[in-house]
C-alpha cells in the first residue's frame, strides 16, 4: 500500500471513529439525564427537521449525496486494490554508470525459485512491489507445518541477503512472508 493510500484510509477511519464517539457520548450524557445533552437537544425545532423531507430539494440532495458515496467508494475501492507493483529500480548512480536499471520481478521470481527448493516448502508467490515509497521484493512462502521456523528464517535471511549483496546500496527492501499450511492436508 503506497503512503498516500494509507494516510487517506486512516483519515477517513479517524473521522468516522471520532464522528461514533461524539454520537456516543451525546447518547451516554442523554442517558444520564445531564442538563448538557438535554440543552443540545432543545436548541433543535422538531417540526422543521420534521418537514424537511417534503421540501422541494430534498430529492436533488438526496441524488447527489447518493452518487457522492457511490463515487467516493468506487474511489477507495480503486486506490485501496491498485497494487503497487514496480519494474525497474535505478542504480546507475550507485555503480558510476548514468542510465542503469534493473527489471525487480525477474529478481523476485529468482528468489522465489530459491526459496522454493528449502525443506518443507510447498508453494512460492512472487512480486515486486512499491511498499509506502519503498521498493521490495515480496515473496509469499506457503510451508509445511512442520518446517523448523528457525532454519528457514536463517535461510531466507541467508538469501535476503544475497539479494541486497546484487543490489549494491540501491533502496531495495527484500520481504519473506511465511504461511504455515494446515496440519491436517496431506503432504
Amino acid at each position: 500500500m503506497r503512503r498516500r493510500t494509507s494516510v487517506i484510509d486512516r483519515s477517513i477511519a479517524l473521522g468516522a471513529g471520532l464522528a461514533l464517539v461524539a454520537a456516543g457520548a451525546l447518547a451516554l450524557t442523554w442517558n444520564m439525564d445531564l442538563d448538557v445533552s438535554q440543552e443540545f437537544w432543545r436548541r433543535f425545532d422538531r417540526a422543521e427537521y420534521a418537514a424537511i423531507p417534503t421540501r422541494d430539494w430534498w430529492p436533488t440532495l438526496l441524488g447527489v449525496a447518493c452518487v457522492a458515496s457511490l463515487v467516493a467508494g468506487v474511489t477507495l475501492l480503486v486506490i485501496n486494490l491498485r497494487r503497487g507493483r514496480t519494474s525497474t529500480v535505478q542504480i546507475g548512480e550507485v555503480l558510476g554508470e548514468s542510465d542503469l536499471s534493473v527489471d525487480l520481478a525477474p529478481m523476485a521470481v529468482g528468489l522465489a525459485s530459491e526459496l522454493s527448493t528449502l525443506q518443507g516448502v510447498r508453494s512460492v508467490r512472487a512480486a515486486a512491489v512499491d511498499d509506502r515509497g519503498l521498493l521490495t521484493l515480496r515473496v509469499t512462502v506457503v510451508a509445511d507445518p512442520a518446517v523448523d521456523i528457525a532454519e528457514f528464517t536463517r535461510d531466507a535471511e541467508s538469501l535476503a541477503r544475497s539479494m541486497a549483496a546484487a543490489l549494491p546500496d540501491a533502496p531495495v527492501a527484500t520481504q519473506v512472508l511465511l504461511h504455515l499450511d494446515r496440519a491436517d492436508l496431506p503432504v
